[in-house]
């Protein structure tokens, strides 16, 4: 596998694939931004920002590097399928990055880090990530401690919520890093606007997104940044009236800001017991072929 060859797979568009490779790196200067990436991706995100095109070479090196990874999977003997879901990411936020900046290349480089790293990876419809609770969390009959292990739930972009899909999604995700990581989770965690109580007076009851809440206890809600906004119009705007209304959900969400109203960000953990008998009721086990 080459780095040509794993964009072209990607299917990153030709023209981007052509700038890409047309920057000039050598041996040298690769080894010495992978060394500068791998020791502090702080320094290293600043050393790019100095660069002419700083999204363009960012995709460069980051698509040389996942060559690396993508042998590091095979190693592990990770089945190649959830090599390509994960790094779809990639082929996903270079297009962000033409809607955002308007220049080819990359964008959310600390994310995408995350791929190269090994920490993230997408099972089915979601993605999920090891991490450990930062806090303690008490809340009903839930209890866990900081330290915690915990699965992270990400949502990246893409079809609509089926619960079936995202009870094969979760299924999967305990059995996934006992196989190849010999790391046992017993919790999962989100924290996203899919999770804001606020959604369940926007929409029906039938709605995916509240089919997703329905895995989780929320434990609380925050304000510090309107994510739901983001997400559903694409960007921030400090007048909702500038808002665009091409959705039911974007109508409702608009009418809800317009009245004063405000949603955050939902903070939610799930057992994996629960997660487990829910897709055993619906006929939703592991997903074929990532689970040997």
């Amino acid at each position: 596998m080459t780095a040509k060859e794993l964009a072209a797979r990607l299917s990153l568009p030709g023209s981007l694939q052509q700038q890409v490779f047309s920057i000039p790196i050598s041996p040298a200067q690769e080894q010495e931004w992978n060394e500068l990436f791998l020791r502090d991706q702080e320094a290293f995100e600043l050393r790019l920002h100095r660069h002419p095109t700083p999204e363009l070479l960012a995709l460069a090196l980051y698509l040389r590097w996942a060559v690396a990874t993508y042998r590091r999977y095979l190693t592990l003997g990770i089945p190649e399928a959830v090599f390509w879901d994960t790094f779809q990411d990639f082929a996903l936020w270079s297009e962000e990055c033409m809607r955002v900046t308007g220049q080819p290349g990359l964008i959310e480089w600390g994310w995408n880090a995350l791929l190269l790293h090994m920490e993230l990876f997408r099972l089915g419809r979601l993605e999920y990530q090891p991490r450990t609770l930062q806090q303690d969390i008490v809340f009903g009959e839930v209890s866990l401690a900081a330290g915690t292990p915990i699965l992270e739930v990400h949502i990246p972009a893409g079809a609509p919520f089926c619960q079936r899909e995202l009870s094969a999604s979760l299924c999967s995700a305990g059995p996934f890093f006992e196989r190849y990581f010999q790391r046992s989770f017993f919790w999962f965690h989100c924290h996203s606007w899919l999770l804001s109580p606020a959604l369940r007076d926007l929409l029906s009851p039938a709605s995916g997104i509240l089919q997703f809440q329905r895995f989780f206890t929320i434990y609380s809600e925050d304000f510090s940044f309107p994510q739901a906004e983001q997400r559903v119009f694409g960007s921030v705007q400090a007048d909702p009236q500038r808002y665009t209304e091409h959705t039911s959900l974007q109508r409702a969400l608009k009418k809800y800001l317009l009245a004063g109203n405000h949603v955050g960000m939902g903070m939610g953990v799930a057992q994996r017991v629960s997660i487990e008998a829910v897709g055993e009721a619906v006929g939703a086990g592991p997903l074929h072929g990532f689970i040997p």
